[in-house]
């Protein structure tokens, strides 16, 4: 396995959602400004999300792996260098805690940053970097059935719909896939 590297996209840079990058975000937008030398914007990610970082600082110590490649990726614009979302990469653990070989993605661009291709962009960056990972065969992704833009950058990036459940759609995009 390799540590999640900065991934560069022709518009972006992907860098790695790692302990002290969330230490930084949980101290406030501020904090996470002066460590990664960018604009922050307010809105880079969804309230809950925020609410969620201390759940996910323990996850990246408890779970070696996934502290080694950090919880995705925060996306920054390049020519504007600013943040303007982030990526999820979540390791998909068997009963033991050990990687299955599957890992689920999501994603998020602020507001005024949408439709312009970004999500695409950095989702399927993140997806090429797993899929050079050994271990990794699949990757999995959910969206509520009324987001269309969701869909849409799913179905661009070259995942399948493969189940319809009560309030999401699942998605799937298998390593055999991409070669």
């Amino acid at each position: 396995m390799h540590n999640m590297e900065n991934v560069v996209t022709t518009r972006l840079y992907l860098v790695p959602f790692k302990l002290e990058i969330v230490k930084a975000a949980m101290i406030g937008n501020a904090e996470l400004a002066s460590i990664l030398g960018v604009t922050v914007l307010p809105n880079w990610c969804e309230e809950e999300f925020l609410q969620n970082l201390p759940g996910i600082a323990d996850i990246l110590c408890k779970y070696p792996l996934q502290g080694e490649w950090g919880w995705g990726s925060l996306i920054i614009h390049k020519a504007e260098n600013t943040l303007i979302g982030h990526t999820m990469v979540k390791i998909i653990p068997d009963s033991t805690g050990s990687p299955t070989g599957s890992l689920e993605i999501g994603y998020f661009i602020v507001p005024s940053y949408r439709q312009q291709g970004y999500a695409s962009e950095a989702t399927k960056a993140t997806i090429d970097w797993t899929f050079c990972q050994p271990s990794v065969q699949k990757v999995t992704a959910g969206c509520d059935p009324d987001n269309i833009a969701s869909k849409r950058v799913l179905e661009k990036i070259g995942m399948h719909l493969i189940e319809s459940r009560k309030n999401v759609l699942i998605w799937e995009l298998c390593k055999t896939a991409t070669i």
